[in-house]
Formats: C-alpha cells, sequence, structure tokens
C-alpha cells in the first residue's frame, strides 16, 4: 500500500501539531503544566498581537484574575515552574494559531473521511441521513486521537474542526450512496479500514520517529474493542466489521512502518541524518562532511535521537551585511525526559576556510540570525552551545561572514572577547568612538539598565508611568525611559533621599537584586557566575573579595549571554 501525497500533507501537520501541542513537560511539576495550557491558550487567542511571551506574562497575564484562580487550584503552586510553563505554552500556542491557515488541517482531513464512511454506511444500511447522530461524541473523538494530553484550546479547536469536516464528509456520502446499490459487505469493510487506518498509522509513525521511540507499530495500536467502539461498529454487519478491523490494522502497520522510515528520509530539498546518541556521548555528521554535533559524555541521562536536517537555500533576513558561508542545519534534538546536565557544553563544526575575523556561527531565532562565539582554526569553524537551547522542534544554525564587523583593539585577547563579540553582531552593545570597547571599566546604573532592557526586550517606551518624582530627574537625559520601566517593573529603586543617581557604578551585590528581579527569582546568585569565571576563563572576580565591588563591563556581558543563551 503506498502512502499518497495528500495523506503525507496531513502527516507533517499532525508533527507540528503533535510535537508544539503536548502538555505536560518531562519531569516538571503541575505549576508547569497549569502555566502552559495558560500561556498556550493565551497565546492562540492573540496570534495578531505584536507581543513577547515574557511581556504577555508580566505586563498581562501575571495579575490577572485568571492567574490568582489557578494559584488556588494548584496544590503546591510555583512561581517559577508556572512562569515557565506559560512561556513556553505561549510561543507554540502562538505559532499553531499562525501556521493554521499555512497548512492542510489533520482534524478536518479525519472527520471528512469518517463522515463519508459513517454516512454511506448509514445509507447501505437504510438509516436516515443524520451526521448529528452519527457524529462520534466529544469524549470518543478525544479517546481517537489521545487529545487528553493536548491543551483546551488544541482540543476545541481540534474538535471544531473535525465535526465541520465530517458534516460535509457525511452527507456527500450519504447522498453518492443513495443512487447506489451497494450493501455493506466484507470488502467493503476492508477498504474503509485501510483508509482510516492508514491515516492514523502514519501519524504515529512519525511521531514515533521524532520523539526518539523505537519503531514498534503496537505502540498505539487500539485493541480489537477500541476499533469497535471507536468508529461505532457495534450495529454493522458481522462481516463489515471483521473486513473494517482487518483493514485497520493491516494498513496501520504498513503505514505506520514506512512514515518511520520516511521520517528519516532525504527529499529534493532536504538531506536528513540521524544519530542514536547513548549516554557515553556521541557525534552526528552530515553526509557531506561539513557540519558535525558532538555531545560529550553525561550530557544526556539516557539515550536520544539527534537529527540533522540539511537546508540547501539559506535566508538571511533582514541582514543585508551577512555573506552565505554555508548551507544551514536544523537540529533537532528528541529527549523524551527532558532532562541533562546544563552544566556541560555541546560543540557545533562547520567546514570552514575564509576569514577568520569576519567569519562566525549563527543561530536563527525564528526571524534574524544571532551571532554565536566562534573559533576558527585548521579548516573550521567552531562553537560551544548550551545543550538546552535544542529542542524537538529544531534549532537551525548556518555559517556567515559579516562584513560589517566592528573589532575593538582592547578587546583582542580580552578572557570575554567571545560574548562581547557576540553582543557587539547583534547590536545590543557597541563601543566608543576611539573603536575601544574598555571591558575592564565599571558600568554605571543607567548603562546596566540599558544593557538589560536590551537583552531581554523591554519595551521601554510604553506609556506606564513618570520617572519625574526623582528629584534628579532632570539628569537622565538618554536614559529616562529605561529607568521608568525598571522601577515601574520594581528591578530598581532609587534611594532614601528621593533620587535615583544614574551615574552611580553598580556593584555585584545590586546586579544579584535586580537579575533575582529580572528572572522572577530564580536564585540567582553572582558567585556562581563568578566561580564558572575562574574555572572556563581563568580569571580570578573581584566579587571573590567583597560584593559590595564594583562589577565591569566584561563580567556583565559574560554574565547576561551565559544567562540567557
Amino acid at each position: 500500500m503506498k502512502i499518497t501525497n495528500r495523506i503525507l500533507s496531513v502527516l507533517l501537520v499532525l508533527l507540528m501539531l503533535l510535537n508544539t501541542g503536548v502538555v505536560f513537560a518531562a519531569t516538571e511539576g503541575l505549576s508547569y503544566d497549569a502555566g502552559y495550557e495558560a500561556g498556550y491558550d493565551y497565546g492562540y487567542a492573540r496570534q495578531d498581537r505584536k507581543i513577547s511571551a515574557i511581556d504577555a506574562y508580566n505586563d498581562d497575564y501575571k495579575d490577572s484574575r485568571a492567574h490568582r484562580s489557578l494559584k488556588n487550584k494548584i496544590e503546591d503552586y510555583k512561581e517559577r515552574e508556572f512562569r515557565d510553563g506559560f512561556l513556553d505554552g505561549y510561543m507554540d500556542g502562538h505559532d499553531d494559531k499562525v501556521n493554521a491557515n499555512q497548512k492542510l488541517d489533520y482534524p478536518s482531513e479525519l472527520g471528512k473521511s469518517l463522515g463519508e464512511i459513517y454516512g454511506a454506511r448509514d445509507c447501505q444500511t437504510g438509516k436516515d441521513s443524520d451526521w448529528r447522530d452519527a457524529l462520534p461524541e466529544s469524549k470518543n473523538i478525544s479517546n481517537m486521537f489521545d487529545l487528553d494530553k493536548q491543551s483546551s484550546a488544541y482540543r476545541s479547536s481540534f474538535i471544531k474542526a473535525f465535526t465541520t469536516a465530517f458534516n460535509e464528509g457525511y452527507v456527500d456520502a450519504y447522498d453518492r450512496a443513495a443512487y447506489e446499490s451497494d450493501k455493506l459487505t466484507l470488502e467493503q469493510g476492508v477498504k474503509d479500514g485501510e483508509d482510516v487506518g492508514m491515516i492514523v498509522g502514519a501519524a504515529y509513525g512519525a511521531k514515533d520517529f521524532y520523539k526518539g521511540n523505537y519503531l514498534d507499530f503496537k505502540r498505539d495500536l487500539p485493541l480489537y474493542t477500541e476499533i469497535i467502539a471507536q468508529y461505532s461498529l457495534n450495529n454493522d454487519d458481522v462481516d463489515y466489521e471483521d473486513g473494517f478491523i482487518s483493514g485497520f490494522i493491516s494498513a496501520y502497520e504498513e503505514s505506520y512502518n514506512q512514515a518511520y522510515r520516511e521520517a528519516n528520509m532525504n527529499d529534493v530539498l532536504t538531506k536528513a541524518t540521524s544519530e542514536i546518541i547513548p549516554i557515553s556521548g556521541g557525534t552526528a555528521v552530515t553526509a557531506d562532511n561539513r557540519f558535525s554535533v558532538n555531545v560529550p559524555s553525561g550530557t544526556f541521562y539516557h539515550d536520544v535521537n539527534l537529527s540533522i536536517i540539511t537546508s540547501f537555500d539559506v535566508e538571511k533576513s533582514s541582514y543585508s551585511n551577512l555573506i552565505k558561508a554555508s548551507d544551514s542545519y536544523t537540529v533537532e534534538l528528541a529527549n523524551s525526559s527532558g532532562n541533562m546536565d546544563e552544566d556541560k557544553t555541546i560543540e557545533l563544526s562547520f567546514e570552514y576556510y575564509g576569514d577568520k575575523i569576519k567569519g562566525g556561527i549563527y543561530r536563527n531565532d525564528g526571524s534574524n540570525w544571532l551571532y554565536i562565539p566562534t573559533v576558527i582554526e585548521d579548516g573550521k569553524m567552531s562553537a560551544k552551545i548550551n545543550p538546552k537551547s535544542l529542542s524537538s522542534n529544531g534549532t537551525t544554525f548556518s555559517a556567515f561572514v559579516d562584513n560589517n564587523t566592528s573589532v575593538f583593539r582592547d578587546v583582542r585577547g580580552h578572557w570575554a572577547n567571545g560574548e562581547i563579540d557576540a553582543y557587539v553582531r547583534r547590536g545590543v552593545i557597541s563601543g566608543y568612538s576611539d573603536m575601544t570597547f574598555r571591558p575592564d571599566n565599571n558600568i554605571t546604573r543607567a548603562e546596566f539598565l540599558t544593557l538589560l532592557s536590551r537583552v531581554f526586550n523591554w519595551n521601554i517606551y510604553a506609556n506606564i508611568g513618570s520617572t519625574t518624582a526623582f528629584k534628579d530627574a532632570d539628569t537622565f537625559g538618554y536614559y529616562s525611559n529605561v529607568i521608568n520601566y525598571a522601577t515601574y517593573h520594581s528591578y530598581i529603586y532609587g534611594y532614601n533621599d528621593g533620587t535615583f543617581k544614574p551615574s552611580n557604578l553598580i556593584s555585584y551585590a545590586e546586579v544579584e537584586i535586580i537579575m533575582n528581579r529580572v528572572l522572577y527569582y530564580q536564585n540567582f546568585k553572582w558567585i556562581d557566575m563568578a566561580n564558572n569565571m575562574l574555572y572556563e576563563k581563568k580569571v580570578r572576580s573581584n566579587s571573590l573579595n567583597n560584593l559590595n565591588n564594583y562589577i565591569t563591563r566584561a563580567e556583565v556581558v559574560y554574565m547576561l549571554y551565559n544567562t540567557t543563551e
């Protein structure tokens, strides 16, 4: 039996939905699950609003009645877990809604197919045309397609689309059957069972591949009794029932196996490489040996499936200064538990023989290419990333040469040159007119807030109040908006004398307090960052002497990059 292009299109859509709509999140708790569902619904309903997940949570949802109500219902409520779940759910819901009109609708396909089967069957058994009576109950639809593990917004959308298509398919098939003399037969049952089994089997075969499950069509195959109940076979002719079950199972097995294999095969636009990475670590390399991903031992706590999809056409987005230096590679990680050692680093490596100053590895964030600190030597460029940056949804990397690269003479050879270079290329920070960055200079309160606003995408121009209450507000100048935003959200306060003093230098202790507020009290400790500097960079921070000492520009950049990447 051959999977048609129509079925494969359905399969691709289902993969998107199954990979992004699942509510349960590895080992997270009830707070994460509740946050995910709330965030998904929120993002799904607000697809046209240009607002980030974090702003949606902070500015709209955090203090809402809905949030307060959920808090009271969740046993052992944890703010951090809930927020993390909300942010993940918001982005998934937003993406699902945005893409909904651009892709073939899986629920509609299934609804129409079943409607056609039920309509013809009712006509052939002498029943009146009544699609509502034939329509499976919402509970049965949910059981058929494992919707209990999806968000409420997705379940509702699925059932609505399924019902509309079922109506259409039922009426059309009933009317056609009225002009035909065929009755229910074994052969008709086999055909109907194959039609449904092919769609469902293909969906679950591909889902298992991308989740990193071993090939096993029996994993989600319904029992005989479940097939009878799910597809309303109880009152049908015995021969038809037997034929339907036989056709369903045989088609399910064949399409499951084929879809599982198809998920790792090449097509005309992409090439894919897939490797099972054991606990002991391993390397996935593309067929042309131009890109590899090395996973060190102990990064993951069980075997994971790592896939690399090669795209031959790289979209440069709005960066006209970037010159393509490689194909783009989408790295997908199937890690069923979600557990990992975030202190480990995964190494990406590109074949490269170009400019060693302007070349670099970039990560696509969905709309732009973001530079990653890159080392170029011996015909390759390499970069290290945190394992949490890889997901089943895929992370895309490419190599570019940036003709607009600025190199500050006092950053070359500096211990934080990689992180500084990353933020310079991303436009987050800039140097001075004399082409220096002055990495070891201390940073002021206002400068620190400005950097935070760029890294965390604060909407500093929002109409949320004024800084005029401060006695020294007339000295704020360029920093007025960012100070207003930060004080409004209680990230930082003024002094007891009613001033803010934007030009005062900021200490490690103050940075630690502010970062905890910005990160919603995730137990951020500067000393952990200082220890990492000592271990990774062989640099001793002045904070190890006293937290009241002042932080440097380089240390701030290092901290923010390693906190957010």
